[in-house]
């Protein structure tokens, strides 16, 4: 066997060698998580006192802002969306989108709402890329705050981009900020109304039965 040169570096060397830059490295790790428990906590809150809990905010976060919205900003204002989302005609919008085999785009923004509020980010990032890719800008607003809430920037601002290049303006497709509820209806019902097949391509695709429709319906009459 030839032997090793002597300034040879083996992949451990190498390794050892390797740097990334931390761009966290001034990140406030304890009041991340109180953040995280205070809106946790706010989430469970009786209605009536959600005025007392959730931050003044009253306007949207534009995508014409160059700065990316913090996690909490972002998270407010995605929730904002998936409510007001829900506001009238959400029943109908979802009926449609079953009828049409799950190729309606509006109704698919109310599934990828209703499925966020309920905790299945994965799920609703999924109806908002297909809702995104036939067109919906407000589908493309929620991957720009979803994406921000979660701290991935490079794809939060791939949607800056592209809402930016249609001129979307979020008081004039979302309605008015102030306007949307603060917390969240009890989402724990809607789980068993949605079916999880897997596809051998894509993996688990929810899917929305028709009996999630009256249960929308109940959800949000008092929103």
């Amino acid at each position: 066997m030839t032997p090793l040169p002597e300034d040879h570096r083996t992949i451990d060397d190498l390794l050892a060698c390797a740097r990334t830059r931390n761009r966290y490295a001034n990140y406030d790790m304890a009041a991340a998580e109180a953040r995280l428990r205070a809106r946790q906590a706010a989430r469970h809150r009786p209605r009536q006192r959600a005025a007392e809990t959730a931050p003044a905010h009253t306007e949207w976060t534009t995508p014409e802002d160059e700065r990316t919205p913090d996690a909490e900003r972002a998270w407010w204002d995605l929730n904002a969306v998936c409510l007001l989302a829900l506001g009238p005609d959400a029943d109908k919008r979802l009926a449609d989108f079953i009828a049409s085999n799950y190729a309606e785009k509006a109704g698919a923004l109310v599934f990828a709402c209703l499925l966020y509020l309920s905790g299945d980010s994965s799920g609703a990032r999924f109806w908002w890329r297909f809702a995104a890719g036939v067109g919906h800008p407000v589908a493309e607003y929620c991957l720009f705050l979803e994406h921000a809430r979660s701290g991935e920037y490079h794809d939060a601002d791939y949607w800056r981009t592209e809402l930016v290049r249609h001129r979307f303006a979020p008081a004039l497709l979302c309605g008015d900020r102030s306007t949307a509820p603060m917390l969240n209806p009890p989402m724990d019902p809607v789980h068993s109304h949605i079916l999880r097949p897997h596809h051998p391509e894509i993996g688990t695709v929810p899917l929305p039965t028709p009996s999630l429709v009256d249960q929308l319906r109940q959800l949000t009459s008092p929103l």
